[in-house]
């Protein structure tokens, strides 16, 4: 695997795949690899020649500069978890290297997106993420993009990106992927105590119960009942709980059984914040 840490090295190797007319398929990452993760990389390989990931912790998209400082960083794991899924190259460029002193920021304007959910809740967190996907693109220029659904949101952003961007990129939608148990595998799970995990269990719960009760309980009161059901138990504060509609996540006021709905909350479950979502 090649191991690339400067634009400079990332341009060369990939001009070379492209000499000889490879297809690159793309995996971004914050690092604190996970089998999700190796999912996108397993996905990757089916569908292009060359697989490259990336490993960046990317301070733009932080709007809790704790939660910055605390991302957890395990790069030897992560290699290793890497190499094993034969993924063809890394690149892990330092702050300096990707926002050099003469770099101007790429703004998009992603309209509703920015203002719902995550983008209501976390205030220039997609600002961020469209920064450094649009640089990481610019410098890969990859035929094949592979992006997991748990960041749901994030995805349809990146949606947004790559049209407004009239890239030829094709956007893989990479299902969820969750320990047995159910909890949905994040970086931030490393960060959880053996009762904090126990605790989280209650998310996915949550999601499965709400979608059994689909057409069946007003969405209100399904919202209010499951808003107050986490909320009692010790140790987790809802950050939000919604049900919405899947291809614009403006909240639903009334079922319809027609449309996909998706039940989607942020949770906060000690001081660690976590996702998750279920299509209904």
């Amino acid at each position: 695997m090649e191991i690339l840490y400067t634009r400079n090295e990332l341009i060369k190797y990939r001009d070379f795949i492209k000499s000889q007319n490879k297809s690159i398929g793309f995996v971004p990452t914050m690092g604190a690899l996970h089998q999700g993760h190796m999912s996108l990389i397993d996905t990757a390989h089916q569908n292009s020649d060359i697989v490259i990931a990336s490993i960046f912790v990317n301070p733009t998209q932080f709007n809790n500069q704790n939660d910055f400082l605390h991302y957890p960083i395990t790069l030897d794991q992560d290699l290793e978890l890497l190499i094993q899924h034969q993924c063809d190259a890394v690149f892990m460029p330092s702050v300096e290297e990707i926002y050099p002193n003469n770099y101007q920021p790429f703004k998009l304007d992603i309209g509703e997106l920015n203002h719902l959910l995550e983008g209501e809740k976390r205030p220039g967190h997609f600002d961020g993420v469209i920064e450094i996907v649009f640089i990481l693109f610019d410098l890969v220029q990859p035929n094949q993009v592979f992006f997991g659904v748990k960041d749901y949101q994030q995805v349809m952003v990146i949606e947004k990106l790559i049209e407004k961007l009239n890239r030829n990129i094709q956007l893989f939608k990479c299902n969820t992927v969750r320990d047995i148990d159910g909890l949905a595998v994040s970086s931030r799970n490393k960060r959880l105590s053996p009762e904090e995990r126990e605790i989280s269990l209650n998310l996915y719960a949550t999601l499965q119960k709400m979608k059994e009760s689909y057409l069946k309980v007003d969405i209100s009161t399904l919202k209010k009942s499951y808003i107050d059901n986490l909320n009692s138990v010790e140790n987790i504060h809802v950050d939000y709980l919604d049900v919405v509609d899947s291809q614009s996540l403006n909240s639903l006021i009334d079922w319809n059984p027609k449309d996909m709905n998706l039940g989607i909350l942020a949770v906060y479950v000690g001081n660690i914040r976590l996702i998750d979502n279920l299509l209904f």
